[in-house]
Order: C-alpha cells, then structure tokens, then sequence
C-alpha cells in the first residue's frame, strides 16, 4: 500500500499547526527564573524603640515563576516583612525565609540572600537642642548683615539614644545673602547635624522655622553718606 502525502493534505496540515501551538503554549509555561531586588518593610516595633545604625533595605530575591509571570512582575509587586514586635535591645541577627516574602501568586521564591539581616535595637529619644542658622554669600558692597533670629531658636529631635545624644543643634542649610539690602525674612526646615545615613530627624515644629535677617549699611556707606549732606547743606 502506497502512503499517500496529499491524503487527507488539510487535517494533516491542522495536526500539525496544533502541534506546534501546543509546543509554544507548554514551552512558554516552564518556569523561569529572575533576581530581584526586593525592599524590606520592618513592621511593628514598638513605639519606645527603634532601630539604629545602618539598616539593610534591599535583599536580593531569586523567584521561580512561568515565564509570562515573571514578564510581568517587578520588585514594586513585593516585599519582604520583618516583624519586629518582639525585637530586643541590641544587636541582633534575623533569619529571612520565604514566609516572610510578598510575591505574586503561581511564584516561588528560591533563595533570599543575605540569609540573615543584623539589626540593632535602642531605646528612642527625645530632645531639644539650638537651630544654628548658616549664610552664603554676601550683600552687596556697602551693607553687611548685622543679627539675626531664628523663631523658634530650638527643636526636638528624636531617634536611637545613641544617635541623638551626639547630636548637639540643627541647622538651616545655606540662607544666601546676595543682592539683600534691606531686613528680609525667609522659612527653612531645620535639618539634624548628624552623621550620613543617622535616623535622627526633627519632630517639633512639625512646620518650618522662620529666620529674620538684618541688613544694615556698613561704615564706610554711612561715612560716605554724611560727607554727601555735609557737602549738600555748604552749597
């Protein structure tokens, strides 16, 4: 019996069509992988307590997932929850596992890395300490800057005791001084004098403080303006 290749030419033609779509549909299902960077969310510390020191905020995240998940899942979609609720003072070291990970669904997570994230736990602390105002630049020729003040002239800051019994004022930032000629008013967010990276910050006034300037002409302008008159009243 001779075989035929024209026999049955359209459903063979179907079978085969079939057959390639189903290649694609299963080769597209198997699972991938991708790395992540993913944040971490430290949750429920108590309100007496807070974290110091540098804080891991990233872990890498390797995720198991079919390639069409994987397409369209980015790190915004998880996270990583570390319940501090029964933290302790000091340093510690918490183990990350993959109860801990916010993935999407039909995703698996393959490996955390670092394995572990070190914290160190302190009491918080509240203060007041000087706002210390900071200029750049200069008035014009002829005036000089003769006082200022700074309403309020202290704030309370809060953070790790450790890292708030260093901090001894806060300051303005660069209040600039070019082209003034007369008093002049500006408001500012008064920033912790602390260290890169300290997880100290201002608390009260929760707005900004506000810095009055005094311009006054400098001597040789009021020297030079009594010689003017004094010339003006001989003529």
């Amino acid at each position: 019996m001779r075989f035929n290749l024209r026999r049955n030419l359209y459903l063979k033609l179907f079978s085969l069509l079939l057959a390639i779509a189903c290649w694609f549909v299963v080769r597209s299902e198997e699972d991938r992988i991708k790395d992540f960077a993913v944040p971490i969310d430290y949750v429920n510390l108590p309100p007496a307590l807070d974290l110091s020191g540098r804080v891991i905020d990233t872990v890498a995240v390797r995720l198991r997932a079919p390639e069409p998940l994987l397409s369209m899942t980015s790190a915004d979609r998880m996270s990583l929850r570390i319940d501090l609720s029964h933290a302790t003072l000091g340093e510690q070291s918490i183990p990350l596992t993959p109860e801990m990970m916010r993935v999407p669904a039909g995703a698996e997570v393959e490996r955390i890395s670092p394995e572990l994230v070190p914290v160190r736990i302190e009491r918080r602390l509240k203060r007041e300490v000087p706002v210390v105002a900071e200029f750049g630049g200069r008035p014009p020729k002829g005036y000089e800057r003769s006082r200022y003040a700074i309403d309020p002239p202290v704030v309370t800051i809060e953070g790790p005791a450790s890292e708030v019994a260093r901090v001894t004022r806060a300051t303005t930032g660069t209040i600039l001084m070019e082209g003034q000629t007369s008093d002049y008013e500006v408001e500012v967010t008064p920033i912790p004098d602390a260290p890169a990276g300290s997880r100290v910050h201002v608390v009260a006034p929760s707005g900004p403080v506000r810095v009055r300037v005094s311009i006054i002409a400098s001597e040789p302008a009021r020297e030079g303006g009594s010689g003017n008159a004094r010339r003006r009243r001989a003529r």
